[in-house]
């Protein structure tokens, strides 16, 4: 899911959660939300549909706030 359509959904209440994780396979984090219906999606950038790295876990939360959410979960 990109970071438009992500927007849309949580304005309409249909994202319930959002997690930020550090990557395994290369160094860097990324967002995952969670759905009500307890569906998961990463969060992808316009040109690839693998998951969005963000170099610094500052900058995925600053994405976060953007979309609108004010609170965050994050896992290490």
């Amino acid at each position: 899911m990109q970071e438009r359509e992500a927007r849309l959904l949580f304005e309409s209440n249909d994202l319930s959660n959002v997690i930020i994780s550090a990557s395994n396979d290369k160094p860097g984090w990324t967002i995952n939300f969670v759905d009500k219906n307890d569906n998961s999606q990463f969060l992808v950038s316009k040109r690839s549909n693998d998951p969005r790295l963000f170099k610094t876990s500052d900058a995925a939360l600053r994405c976060c706030a953007r979309i609108g959410f004010h609170q965050v979960e994050v896992k290490v």
